[in-house]
């Protein structure tokens, strides 16, 4: 009989190499043996994944919100099932990931669009009160990339793959600035290989842009490239910083929601220029990928991004967020002004 220490060093090793299977018409080609199968996504999804089932799922769960209270409410009212199989965006994967957590059943994840890194991490986002929480550790038997089904989405949803790997470039930042001061350890190692792959990321620039089945294929192996380095390391910082305390903190204060991966390319630009850590190269990629990151495409006003840049060094103090350029350059009006001089509103 395995001991704990047994199951969580097999955990950790299939996290760190989770099973990727990319193609075309895979949900088609393997459903009809997802038996006793409870499927969670979204309406929208659900519409555009229904086609591609031999046979329909025994059981079918939408989600409505990630909210704590929501979540756990719809996880009791869950019924058993023999297979859980999560499709859609990071809402749906994240619960699908939940609702394996509680049940301990085995589940598999099929991003329909490639805007969010949701499919490879192993940790659950859930908000509290509106602000982000991540609980759990749960590893896929398998990750679905069908091609038939992702590029059905909008191609603005998969050009938005590029956020959390573009926030390399501003987390690694915050994170060997963090260790200067003391404040954290710094890898040398694990920051080369993630910025092997912002580098990944200029060269296939337009190849995302025209979002083929090889750009949907390198974003997720890029994923879980970075995941595996973030298990290593034990936490998130090689790619996440300040760029995202600025989304969760626009997030919080104006209640709505974003493209994940759009409102990060905007929190990388805004960074950058906080951090003036290369911004010409970010603006670069944003525009060669085709990314939308303008406010006023995201539905952002000025007042709420200067309100939330205002207020980011209070947030990162209530949240006790690790150490950042937001600790040491603290941006007020006259700064703002300057970091938001080009962007449309």
């Amino acid at each position: 009989m395995m001991n704990e220490s047994q199951t969580n060093t097999e955990l950790m090793e299939k996290a760190m190499s989770p099973r990727l299977c990319f193609g075309r018409d895979l949900i088609e080609k393997q459903s009809a043996g997802w038996q006793n199968a409870l499927v969670i996504t979204m309406p929208e999804v659900w519409e555009q994944a229904r086609p591609l089932f031999k046979k329909g799922p025994a059981h079918l769960h939408f989600v409505e919100s990630m909210d704590q209270e929501v979540v756990e409410a719809a996880e009791a009212r869950l019924p058993a099932s023999g297979l859980i199989v999560g499709i859609g965006g990071g809402m749906a994967l994240d619960m699908a990931k939940y609702a394996a957590w509680k049940k301990g059943a085995p589940f598999l994840l099929v991003p329909s669009i490639a805007s969010v890194d949701a499919c490879v991490t192993n940790t659950i986002a859930i908000r509290d009160k509106g602000r982000v929480r991540y609980v759990g550790f749960v590893v896929p038997e398998a990750v679905l990339s069908d091609f038939t089904l992702m590029e059905k989405a909008a191609p603005r949803l998969n050009r938005a793959g590029i956020g959390d790997i573009l926030s390399i470039h501003t987390g690694s930042f915050d994170w060997k600035l963090a260790a200067s001061r003391n404040k954290d350890n710094y890898d040398k190692k694990a920051a080369a290989e993630t910025a092997l792959l912002v580098d990944g990321l200029e060269t296939m620039a337009g190849v995302v842009r025209q979002v083929t089945d090889e750009a949907l294929e390198w974003l997720v192996r890029a994923y879980a490239a970075e995941n595996r380095v973030c298990l290593q390391v034990g936490h998130s910082r090689p790619e996440e910083g300040s760029e995202h305390y600025f989304c969760y903190n626009l997030e919080y204060l104006t209640g709505k929601g974003f493209v994940h991966g759009e409102i990060v390319c905007l929190g990388v630009l805004l960074m950058s220029r906080l951090q003036e850590n290369r911004p010409h190269r970010v603006a670069r990629i944003l525009e060669e990928t085709g990314v939308r990151y303008q406010p006023a495409d995201l539905g952002i006003s000025k007042d709420e991004i200067f309100e939330s840049l205002l207020s980011l060094p209070d947030y990162v103090r209530s949240e006790s967020l690790p150490y950042s350029i937001i600790n040491e350059r603290e941006p007020g009006e006259e700064l703002i002004k300057h970091m938001t001089a080009d962007l449309e509103f």
